[in-house]
This record gives structure tokens, C-alpha cells and sequence, in this order.
């Protein structure tokens, strides 16, 4: 009898380390909440671009300020651009001396093996000179992560030695240059 019931000890105790190691898998997708973004100007073509990674299954949630309640999978391949600049114009504003510079699909790429969308902009034309002013606005995921989201934005401008990091949250999401 005491063979059998530690023999069936045991195997409560192995599906239980089992069950605490497959839990986390199961139960959350990923515990980090965040998107890496660069704004980047380059002084040869005189243009500024962004790029923005964010975890796919986060951005998919999201999209629901935008879709109301639209079912993703039957939104048609030509419209989902339109859909992702939408959400982006919302939530992602670069501002260059008080005028908004409107976010324009250029491609998108899904890296499969880290659950990561990439969203690459159409650059702006643009000359940068003393006096002007660029505000970078990124409220990425905030409604639905709150302060768990975190939102990772490198800049980088050449002409003005400018090659910073910066980390958006909830409670901080702008960032100003004066140049």
C-alpha cells in the first residue's frame, strides 16, 4: 500500500512540475508588452522615415479601435494597409514644426519565429535647420496594455549629432527636439 502511494505521489508531483512549466505557455503569449521603433533622417536624400516592430498577436487586439468590431480574417489583402496606416496616424504622431507628417504603408513583414510584425513608412522629404522643431507622439497599445505597455524609440539625426534612445510609457509618450 505505501509502494502505491508513492509511487502515485510521484506521479502527481511530475504532472504538477509538468502543469507549472507548460502554464506560462498556455496562459500568456508573452509577458513583455512593447514595439521598437526608429525615426531616422537621412541628410543625403533629405528625408525621414520610421519603422516600427510590435508583437503581432498585441497589434491584432489593438486594431479593435479601428475594425469596431470587424472580424480581422475577412478583411480583404488591399485593405489591411489602409487599416494599419489608420491605427498608426492614430496612435503614432510625428510632428515636424507643428505640421503632421501623415504614416504611409511602404511594407510589412511578419517574422514568423518571434510572433513580430515589421511596418516600414514612406520617408518624408524634408530640410532640417536650425530653429525647426520635430515632436514625436507614440501611444502604441497603451488603451489596452496601460502601464505594462512600453514603447522603445531610437532616433537618429546626423547633421545634428542626435543619436538617442528613448522609452515612451503611459505617463510619458512625447518627445520634443528643438533644433
Amino acid at each position: 500500500m505505501q509502494k502505491r502511494l508513492k509511487s502515485m505521489l510521484g506521479i502527481v508531483q511530475s504532472l504538477a512540475f509538468l502543469g507549472v512549466l507548460l502554464a506560462p505557455l498556455t496562459s500568456i503569449s508573452h509577458p513583455l508588452k512593447l514595439s521598437a521603433s526608429l525615426i531616422e533622417f537621412d541628410p543625403e536624400a533629405k528625408t525621414l522615415r520610421m519603422e516600427c516592430k510590435v508583437f503581432r498577436d498585441d497589434f491584432e487586439r489593438s486594431l479593435d479601435s479601428v475594425l469596431k468590431g470587424i472580424d480581422p480574417n475577412t478583411i480583404k489583402k488591399e485593405e489591411k494597409a489602409k487599416i494599419i496606416e489608420t491605427y498608426f496616424n492614430q496612435h503614432y504622431v510625428i510632428t515636424f514644426n507643428k505640421k503632421v507628417l501623415p504614416l504611409k504603408l511602404e511594407s510589412s513583414k511578419y517574422l514568423r519565429d518571434f510572433n513580430v510584425l515589421v511596418f516600414r513608412f514612406e520617408p518624408h522629404s524634408m530640410m532640417i535647420k536650425e530653429g525647426d522643431t520635430l515632436t514625436i507622439k507614440n501611444t502604441l497599445l497603451f488603451a489596452e496594455f496601460g502601464y505594462a505597455q512600453t514603447n522603445r524609440v531610437a532616433v537618429r539625426i546626423p547633421p545634428f549629432s542626435i543619436k538617442d534612445g528613448h522609452v515612451t510609457t503611459i505617463a510619458d509618450y512625447e518627445i520634443t527636439y528643438s533644433f
